[in-house]
């Protein structure tokens, strides 16, 4: 449908079988959003997720929250879907996914209020529930959680982190963390799998959750903290990283973009925390991630714009890269020291042009697109290092985008962990979408097999018919297959 209205169906499709095109949902239904259900091995000593499977979909339709087996059995995928029967389900906003015991997982979704409508100031909260093969939705009748914390020895998700207290799971026991008398924890802005970074508007404090049920809690200083609008990079085994844009003395949320702004990062230590200030500057931050060794932040200003890079262990940057107002630089970090950097130059005109590299975190170029290049996805990782909050090693984007969007492009791919390329195949061109546009999309993981969608867009409007649904594995050259057959 229309590019600023559109919508969403839901199909699946089998690596053994890669030429049928399974449809669970017509894209007239209208899919809001849905949330991967994974298994695999925990390794509790290690503090990771190995060997990473789909187990399940979740996903939400018409306000209803459904379910469908991401594992084949024989029978038609579309005959296996569980339904809980709602009508006011928006979002999934947080996910507490037991990846050694998947139907225990439970998360919560936003829904519509009053006024029926989702993304409006009368939302509420609701929490959604696995258990043995069906799924619940039971709305939180006054507080809603900010978050879950796990177990600091197993590793399972064992409660929600509210404003005030702590729940735990099993026992349905309740601890407080803030007494009547302060302020309440307004946001939950990262968390490892014992440890929580929040803000109550005064200051930013750690949560800490170890094996035990009596939580500790470090408040950071005031003085650099207090305001709120602090917006998630990452963490890693030593730190959290978060930043800041300010309008004057006015905070703003995240994604707010100012017309003019300063920003400032914060590295927040884990063990005795205490918050350290490692940059500020002019301009606002637009896109933030992090490296092994590095933190990538794209600054918009006045009159041009950069790529900040900043050292984690020594502070503000080791590198800046300035350009232009009309150009646009951003990192999007892999687990490994390899990332990719996007570059979009010559903005506002009629000869934008897009290149995507690799690099490394010396600001090395170690494999760059011949033609346009325009990232399409980041493949879900296939194992999950809990004391990090990025796990993803494998980028997929097009090369060959250009005048007519994706027409023609080759769909690549780029393994950081080999550091290594492969060309999959071609997405359709003149001859299939004559003169039109072109949409393409993709999405895969964990393990290899990924899919996509390609579509002609004519008029601001991506049209179903010609549309293909297409098929590679990541780890096979010249694999990309198109579906032939739609049940």
């Amino acid at each position: 449908g229309p590019t600023d209205n559109l919508k969403y169906g839901l199909s699946l499709l089998h690596p053994n079988s890669p030429g049928t095109e399974w449809v669970i949902e017509p894209s007239s239904e209208v899919v809001s959003d849905a949330k991967l259900v994974s298994a695999g091995t925990i390794n509790a000593a290690g503090l990771r997720a190995s060997a990473l499977k789909p187990y399940a979909l979740l996903y939400i339709v018409g306000g209803d929250v459904r379910r469908v087996p991401m594992e084949a059995n024989g029978a038609s995928p579309g005959s296996r879907v569980q339904r809980a029967r709602t009508t006011s389900a928006c979002a999934f906003e947080v996910d507490a996914n037991d990846y050694a015991s998947p139907e225990n997982s439970r998360y919560i979704v936003t829904t519509a209020g009053a006024d029926g409508v989702c993304k409006t100031n009368d939302d509420g909260r609701a929490e959604v529930k696995l258990d043995a093969g069906g799924l619940s939705l039971n709305s939180f009748g006054g507080v809603a959680p900010l978050g879950v914390f796990r177990d600091a020895t197993t590793l399972a998700p064992r409660g929600w982190i509210y404003p005030k207290t702590v729940s735990f799971w099993a026992t349905d026991a309740t601890v407080v963390t803030r007494t009547t008398t302060e302020p309440a924890f307004s946001e939950l802005i990262a968390s490892t799998y014992r440890a929580a970074l929040l803000d109550d508007g005064a200051q930013l404090s750690v949560l800490d959750l170890p094996a035990g049920t009596v939580p500790t809690q470090n408040r950071l200083d005031a003085a650099i903290t207090s305001g709120g609008g602090w917006c998630n990079i990452g963490f890693d085994a030593n730190s959290f990283y978060v930043y800041r844009n300010k309008a004057g003395s006015d905070s703003l949320a995240c994604g707010i973009r100012p017309t003019a702004a300063t920003w400032t990062v914060l590295k927040v230590s884990r063990t005795t925390p205490t918050a350290t200030v490692m940059g500020t500057g002019s301009g606002f931050i637009s896109v933030a991630s992090m490296g092994k060794a590095q933190l990538y932040t794209t600054v918009i200003g006045t009159s041009n714009n950069a790529l900040i890079t900043i050292n984690k262990a020594s502070g503000f940057a080791q590198r800046s890269d300035t350009t232009a107002s009309n150009t646009l630089v951003t990192v999007q970090t892999s687990a490994n020291d390899v990332h990719e950097l996007w570059r979009i130059t010559n903005i506002g005109t009629a000869n934008v042009t897009y290149k995507v590299e690799m690099i490394d975190e010396t600001g090395d170029i170690l494999y760059a697109t011949s033609a346009g290049g325009f990232p399409m996805a980041v493949a879900d990782a296939s194992s999950i290092d809990f004391n990090s909050s990025e796990s993803r090693t494998y980028f997929i984007f097009a090369d060959g985008y250009g005048a007519r969007a994706f027409s023609g492009s080759s769909v690549v791919g780029y393994d950081t962990s080999t550091k290594s390329n492969t060309n999959f195949g071609s997405l359709p061109g003149s001859a299939e979408f004559g003169t039109d546009f072109v949409f393409a999309s993709s999405r895969g993981g964990p393990g290899s097999f990924m899919t996509g969608f390609v579509a002609r867009s004519s008029g601001g409007t991506i049209q179903s018919s010609g549309a293909k649904i297409f098929s590679f594995d990541a780890s096979t050259s010249s694999s990309l297959k198109y579906v032939t057959v739609t049940q």
